[in-house]
């Protein structure tokens, strides 16, 4: 049997400011392989959106990566690189 290897995905958080309100990424990539978490939270208050660093991007599934790139593709800030490790093809 040979062993899984996921591809590594990097997430430029200073770019991603505001995964939530984007979404691009997580409606594009077949294998859901993304979550959107809240960073701030005040009780009582809904968290907005729109606000720069209130949610962060993760990535919560790397084993389902397929390495289609189409989470790179969508994004319009360029915040995502996916890359096989050294020595494997996709």
């Amino acid at each position: 049997m040979y062993p899984i290897v996921a591809p590594i995905i990097k997430i430029d958080q200073a770019r991603c400011t505001t995964p939530f309100a984007c979404k691009l990424c997580l409606q594009a990539c077949p294998t859901a392989v993304f979550g959107v978490f809240e960073t701030k939270m005040i009780r009582l208050e809904e968290t907005d959106k729109h606000e720069p660093g209130n949610y962060r991007l993760r990535v919560i599934y790397r084993d389902r990566c397929s390495a289609c790139n189409r989470c790179v593709d969508v994004c319009p800030e360029h915040a995502l690189t996916v890359e096989m490790p050294a020595g494997v093809r996709a």
